[in-house]
């Protein structure tokens, strides 16, 4: 007979809780698969009905992340909106603020991590920052790399300690930098307005 679907949800999520937990306290290459079921209340064999082993569910937690990442991306893509960066900044800010409790951790210990957010996130600027045709590949290379990691080393530092910055001001500030007020649009489009939306 099969387990309930919450039971083997609840399960799997003990043990993600579980091996999170140990996954703050030090790297994942020190982390065995004991450790985590021991944590957890349960034994080896359960761990592995879920999780090949402790990579698997790191790169699990990690990919629960970046889905709705590459989704939002994908949706502002298919609208065929015009320039306006601060919709698009505001809605990434707003899912990073919605796993600020992974993202910092993620960040700072995978760098594949990063550099898969990074990919996430680049057809935005692609579409909405970088001038069509302008650049050479290898230009668009280097902006690219600086728009997105300021953009992530920013939305990190904010999500280590917002104080009293709301998600609106943290927008307003990295627009300001990316597309300065009074900067011509790389669509030709009209003045780029601050509209924060998710």
């Amino acid at each position: 007979m099969k387990k309930q679907p919450q039971v083997t949800e609840q399960t799997r999520a003990n043990l993600t809780r579980a091996f999170w937990n140990l996954y703050l306290e030090k790297p994942v290459e020190k982390i065995t698969v004991r450790e985590i079921t021991d944590r957890a209340g349960y034994n080896r064999a359960t761990f592995y009905l879920y999780f090949r082993d402790v990579y698997d569910l790191l790169e699990q937690i990690e990919e629960g992340v970046l889905a709705p990442i590459r989704q939002l991306v994908q949706e502002r893509l298919m609208r065929g909106d015009t320039l306006d960066f601060s919709q698009h900044m505001g809605a990434v800010a707003a899912l990073a603020q919605r796993f600020n409790t992974v993202l910092p951790r993620l960040l700072s210990q995978d760098p594949s991590f990063g550099d898969r957010l990074n990919e996430a996130i680049a057809p935005l600027l692609d579409r909405f920052i970088l001038p069509g045709g302008a650049l050479t590949e290898s230009e668009q290379d280097v902006l690219r790399a600086f728009y997105l990691s300021g953009l992530l080393a920013a939305i990190t530092r904010w999500l280590e300690d917002p104080g009293d910055m709301s998600i609106e001001r943290l927008i307003e500030l990295v627009v300001n930098v990316v597309v300065p007020p009074g900067s011509a649009p790389r669509d030709g489009a009209g003045p780029l307005e601050l509209r924060f939306q998710v």
